[in-house]
């Protein structure tokens, strides 16, 4: 996978980077000379993705095993990545769960357990890594949110779509809180990816009939959303600040 931007000397977060597209965007910057933190609750996922970084960056990554729904963990993961590197110039979020409860039957144990991680992991990974960023001058976040948040889900409930509209909101806020202190903060709007996510949830028939909505007829490859979320990190994006984009493949809303 061959890119044009180089991140030698900046160091970051990469959240569920042990699958999908929190890998693919892991592996491109490595490959870019990145100096990463890994960091996802799969741990067997998370190993083979630091051992795959690992054979492609001269700096050998950070591995941080943590449920990003756990202040604890959040700030375990904060204080490595500063321990093993002395900043952090980046933030990706791509953690997240999925459920598929349709919207009466959705129990609040699954609301909460989905909100959890989404929302709130995703809030107090923005938020303790900012305060970070501003002692040091700033820094560049991409929030992966998804086309759910831009519209409704075809994947998952109610619950799911509410909290990738929350990351969307949050993010835009960040974004014209933090911009004249240094931070650019956007979200990143995937579609259908072929990625654990829909595989674990979708029968191959309910696939085919997802791609027939989306109008290039086929659903995006991890790496596809990785090199446009490399770009949203890097300085040929420096005016981009507040946005959301979307990588969706001209999805069809029916």
């Amino acid at each position: 996978m061959n890119t044009r931007y180089d991140f030698s000397d900046q160091h970051g977060i990469v959240t569920g980077a042990a699958s999908g597209i929190g890998k693919a965007v892991a592996l491109l910057l490595a490959e870019s000379n990145a100096g990463l933190a890994l960091v996802d609750r799969d741990t067997s996922g998370l190993e083979a993705a630091a051992r795959a970084c690992e054979e492609i960056c001269s700096t050998a990554p950070l591995s941080i095993d943590a449920d990003v729904s756990k202040q604890s963990d959040v700030q375990r993961m904060v204080d490595g990545t500063l321990s093993r590197f002395g900043k952090i110039d980046f933030l990706v979020t791509s953690a997240g769960i999925l459920f598929r409860t349709g919207f009466p039957d959705i129990p609040m144990h699954e609301w909460d357990e989905l909100m959890a991680t989404n929302v709130r992991g995703l809030f107090m990974c923005n938020q303790f890594v900012v305060r970070e960023m501003l002692k040091q001058g700033g820094g560049a976040i991409v929030n992966v949110a998804s086309v759910a948040g831009r519209s409704i889900s075809l994947i998952g409930g109610a619950h799911y779509c509410a909290s990738k509209h929350a990351v969307i909101g949050i993010t835009r806020h960040m974004a014209r809180e933090l911009c004249t202190r240094g931070i650019r903060a956007n979200a990143f709007c995937p579609g259908a990816t072929h990625t654990p996510m829909i595989h674990d949830n979708m029968k191959p028939d309910e696939i085919e009939g997802l791609e027939a909505r989306i109008a290039l007829g086929r659903l995006a490859d991890p790496e596809e959303h990785a090199r446009v979320i490399a770009f949203m990190l890097s300085d040929s994006a420096s005016y981009l600040n507040g946005a959301c984009l979307d990588s969706n493949g001209g999805s069809v809303m029916l």
